[in-house]
């Protein structure tokens, strides 16, 4: 009996020794907490100057109206150093629905050189002020998305181009220089150990004149609305109490003027400017409402017996209504007087 009880006692003591080891050994293995994730990364701060190429192959669906264009280009990245890869970071700030292939790395003598080809859409905002008559300055903004402006910069390599097959339909195509600015955001994207560096980044700007080669647009957008007021103005020609086909003639003038301003505002985005085209059909409107306005006067002459001065005034206003039309579009094409922003 003591036997066992001495087997027994021997055996809680064992059992306590290694539940005291464990627990001495937890004690010895055990990190002290930090509050950081093992194996992060530090905040990168050594600088990295990056040249960057775009050779553009395609501009497509050029849209005003959407505020938006289509490219496809190649873009490349030289750089010196193993701890950054540009070429993988970089981003499309006015960008959307980015498509990029891998990148393919190589050692130029002793430089790295990267090559990425980029499909995206490219939010612009168009002015449209001189439709359809309007030329435009629109811009591809690269930045990194992970390295700020002490941490990488950008330059311009030599070698950017357009491809010769690069065509908008109603525009002649050129690019401009490109542009490198510190761009400066509101914020430190909470990396409050950056400083004020947190909040700028260094930013290319690829900029791609588009500027109108004829006045093609402006005819093919208002030769209903000149045919409108030319109809109007020859209404003056037929008796003014010739009722049906005299004000048959202005009233459908007006029908066909602002229709045609239904079709200009379907093809304009929003905006809180009177555009040239709208000018230009405004005028058209306001001719052949003045013109139904003299044509009723005229009319009255009649009533009263005075045919001659009737047909004199139907003389006059035809001239002299179409000498202003003839002017004030004259003046609106060499003027803006559009207002507000486009």
């Amino acid at each position: 009996m003591r036997t066992r009880i001495l087997v027994l006692l021997s055996a809680l003591f064992a059992a306590a020794l290694a539940l005291l080891g464990g627990v001495a050994t937890a004690q010895t293995t055990t990190t002290p907490t930090t509050g950081v994730v093992a194996n992060a990364p530090p905040v990168v701060t050594s600088h990295t100057d990056v040249s960057v190429g775009a050779y553009i192959l395609r501009l497509s669906n050029v849209s005003p109206q959407n505020g938006t264009f289509d490219v496809d280009m190649w873009l490349w990245f030289r750089w010196k150093g193993a701890d950054v890869r540009p070429d993988q970071t970089f981003e499309i700030v006015n960008g959307g629905n980015v498509q990029r292939t891998e990148p393919a790395l190589v050692d130029d003598n002793g430089v790295n050189y990267s090559q990425v080809r980029v499909q995206a859409t490219i939010f612009h905002d168009f002015d449209v002020r001189r439709f359809p008559l309007d030329n435009h300055l629109i811009t591809i903004e690269l930045e990194d998305a992970n390295l700020n402006g002490a941490q990488l910069t950008y330059s311009v390599d030599e070698g950017m181009a357009l491809d010769p097959s690069v065509r908008v339909s109603g525009w002649k195509v050129a690019l401009q220089p490109t542009q490198i600015v510190d761009h400066v955001y509101a914020t430190d994207y909470g990396l409050h150990s950056a400083g004020p560096d947190a909040s700028k980044y260094s930013r290319l700007t690829l900029g791609i004149s588009l500027e109108r080669t004829s006045y093609g647009p402006l005819f093919k957008s208002f030769w209903i609305s000149a045919l409108a007021v030319l109809l109007g103005l020859l209404a003056f020609l037929i008796k003014s109490d010739d009722l049906d086909a005299r004000f048959g003639m202005g009233v459908g003038s007006i029908f066909a003027a602002s229709a045609n301003a239904f079709v200009i505002t379907g093809a304009l985005p929003p905006t809180t400017a009177v555009t040239l085209a709208e000018q230009i059909n405004l005028i058209a409107v306001g001719v052949i409402f003045i013109a139904v306005f003299l044509s009723i006067f005229s009319l009255r002459l009649r009533y009263k017996g005075r045919e001659e001065a009737s047909l004199t005034l139907d003389w006059v206003a035809m001239w002299v209504l179409g000498a202003i039309y003839l002017l004030a579009n004259i003046l609106a094409l060499m003027f803006d007087f559009s207002g507000g922003n486009g």
